[in-house]
């Protein structure tokens, strides 16, 4: 299915956005490394379609030489991930120092062209001058509290919209006879509704093209694109 990964320096609020992205309860530490395993949790979006988003280890500018190789295995899941969602403690006083610092962490795992949404967190214990400096340096960002909830559902969008722009929308037909293609398709986190026939199933997907590639390529002419 689709993923999406959270990053962001070391107590930005990255497990608290998540709880609040999912209604998990992922503990909310402040301290170092609080998260030093990859949680998922699922997300389901507007029109039933569903996304996998992990959080990860918070990042630091200089991590101890005996954490690196731990650090590094922890981000497989983000150098996977369609999205990255970059979570930024907005009240801190240098937080465009430490977005640098993820970016450069990006670049070293080979994510630094990857889609990057920022997501500025605690915007509740931001000023409003400030507010407008950071709303007029990121134009693109979101602005959140995941504490109050404040910007929620904008960013519930916002990972919509950015998703479904490498994405198609269409109904595949698939014979039963095709049982195991049929199993892959229902098991791929990219059907959001199923219609069950005599001897086919149609199954409504939201998938990126070179996903439905494969799934056409697999079932030759015996998966039938239906208008």
């Amino acid at each position: 299915g689709f993923t999406v990964s959270l990053v962001g320096y070391t107590n930005s609020g990255k497990s608290t956005t998540l709880n609040a992205l999912t209604g998990a309860d992922a503990p909310a530490e402040d301290k170092l490394f609080s998260t030093l395993d990859t949680r998922t949790r699922t997300l389901t979006l507007e029109n039933g379609l569903k996304v996998l988003v992990s959080d990860t280890v918070g990042f630091i500018k200089k991590l101890p030489a005996h954490l690196v190789a731990s650090f590094h295995a922890t981000l497989e899941e983000t150098r996977r991930a369609r999205l990255l969602l970059h979570v930024v403690d907005a009240s801190h006083p240098a937080h465009e120092r430490q977005m640098e610092a993820v970016r450069e962490v990006l670049a070293e795992i080979g994510c630094g062209d990857g889609r990057v949404l920022a997501v500025f967190n605690k915007m509740d214990v931001v000023s409003d001058f400030e507010a407008a400096q950071l709303r007029e340096r990121h134009p693109d960002a979101c602005f959140i509290s995941a504490l109050t909830g404040e910007g929620m559902d904008e960013l519930r969008r916002r990972i919509r919209e950015l998703l479904l722009e490498e994405a198609v929308e269409m109904t595949v037909r698939i014979p039963f006879s095709r049982g195991r293609l049929l199993a892959e398709v229902l098991d791929s986190g990219f059907t959001v509704g199923v219609r069950y026939g005599s001897e086919h199933a149609e199954a409504d997907l939201v998938i990126p093209e070179e996903e439905l590639g494969k799934i056409l390529k697999r079932g030759a002419a015996e998966v039938e694109s239906v208008e």
